[in-house]
């Protein structure tokens, strides 16, 4: 069966969004995401890749920081070092969240309207000035805070070169300079801070949960061990 190009084109352009979104966690992994003023956390989903957990953040909510950490990783095990500088850093993703909405909406909900009810040339060309026109903007913000990104000058470029180049994949530059950021910290400290008691605690279960099958395949690892210590905290 033959698709329509229309259709194929909107496809298209959800599954580059989709697909950047996305996040291969290792066992040890739990990505941390803002829902509105809460934080959220998760060990993946069900579905498995090559040995990792599939992890998609909401695709309805762009704009939320989106970091990874490990629970094996002991630096900063009381999270004190980064919490300053993670606070300043998600305040100045406000210069690029609002770029992420209006491309949303422009490419997940726009074209795919515009192409149903009104695929005029004319109007497609207006809708393509603007996407392009906001991308643009969103590149030079990555540029104009490149150093509170931790960017250097050639980073920056090659970041704003990659959005103009895809704009699908700019709706997701805060969970792009989130990730790359990164926290640098023990995830169980992380989520004892930043999440409330109930999520810490189910977050805690899912961790549980994994590092029960990381023994099994590594025995009594000192390592986990230690992991496990940690975890029974947030019970």
């Amino acid at each position: 069966m033959n698709l329509p190009m229309e259709l194929l084109l909107v496809l298209g352009v959800y599954a580059l969004y989709l697909q950047d979104s996305a996040l291969l966690l290792h066992y040890d992994e739990i990505a941390l995401t803002r829902a509105g003023p809460r934080w959220r956390a998760s060990a993946g989903g069900p579905v498995e890749f090559r040995g990792r957990r599939v992890f998609l953040p909401d695709p309805l909510r762009p704009a939320g920081p989106l970091f990874r950490c490990s629970w094996l990783s002991e630096d900063d095990c009381d999270g004190t070092a980064q919490r300053p500088g993670t606070r300043h850093f998600i305040v100045s993703l406000g210069a690029v969240n609002g770029g992420c909405r209006v491309l949303w909406v422009l490419l997940l909900v726009g074209l795919p309207l515009l192409l149903w009810a009104y695929a005029h040339p004319l109007a497609l060309l207006a809708l393509l000035v603007l996407v392009y026109a906001t991308t643009a903007w969103v590149a030079l913000q990555v540029w104009r805070h490149r150093r509170v990104y931790g960017l250097d000058s050639r980073q920056a470029l090659s970041m704003g070169f990659e959005l103009l180049c895809c704009p699908p994949h700019a709706i997701n530059v805060v969970r792009r300079l989130s990730l790359r950021h990164g926290l640098h910290g023990d995830a169980v400290a992380t989520i004892a801070h930043w999440l409330d008691r109930d999520e810490a605690r189910r977050t805690g279960d899912a961790m549980r949960e994994r590092l029960s099958y990381a023994m099994a395949f590594r025995g009594d690892d000192a390592a986990l061990l230690r992991a496990r210590e940690r975890i029974e905290e947030l019970a």
